[in-house]
């Protein structure tokens, strides 16, 4: 009976999925275009990372909360996808409206803000088919927790050095996202097509 509630639930993720791709492609190409800005202009990242970083992680969750909202309003498993979102949500706002946070307390908000998103990547992979991309989601979820353990290991880093792992980190993310979505979207093609 459990069984068959959770291959209920993975059917429904995977639909859900295949029809909304483009959202996961969208916020992988924000991550990519945040890591490449990392990269060009570490100096410039540093000082605005904590715009740049409350916006990502507002976008992030009015994302997370669309599609935790899609799946309430189907009667699906939304809560786990809404706390993600949440937690987004208010680590943006807090970075926007307390810019006086110093540089180290902001890396250790990033840091657990890629602790939980990774947790919950790969609480979500458990129930996505191989077929449909579980292998990105949960190299998406292995990069944030790898990302946080570098943070937590070595806040107190250079800044150039924190701004490059928060562009490794953001492509990698980022390109996992991306493969995922037209993973989904390929998948739902081929489905189409039969």
């Amino acid at each position: 009976m459990a069984n068959a509630a959770f291959d209920d639930g993975k059917a429904a993720l995977n639909e859900f999925l295949e029809q909304r791709w483009w959202l996961l492609a969208l916020r992988g190409l924000f991550g990519v275009i945040f890591g490449i800005i990392c990269f060009a202009s570490p100096a410039i990242a540093a000082f605005s990372l904590l715009i740049l970083f409350g916006a990502w992680s507002l976008v992030d969750g009015a994302f997370g909360l669309f599609a935790s909202y899609g799946q309430a309003k189907r009667g699906e498993r939304w809560v786990w996808l809404a706390v993600e979102a949440v937690a987004n949500i208010v680590i943006g706002v807090l970075v926007l409206t307390m810019p006086a946070l110093s540089f180290v307390a902001l890396l250790l908000v990033i840091g657990i803000k890629a602790l939980i998103s990774g947790l919950l990547l790969l609480f979500a992979s458990v129930k996505l088919d191989g077929d449909h991309g579980q292998g990105f989601l949960v190299v998406a979820g292995l990069v944030n927790l790898a990302f946080a353990a570098l943070i937590f290991l070595a806040p107190v880093l250079g800044v150039k050095i924190i701004v490059w792992w928060i562009g490794v980190w953001s492509i990698l993310f980022g390109v996992a996202l991306i493969a995922l979505g037209f993973k989904l979207k390929s998948f739902a093609g081929k489905v189409a097509a039969s």
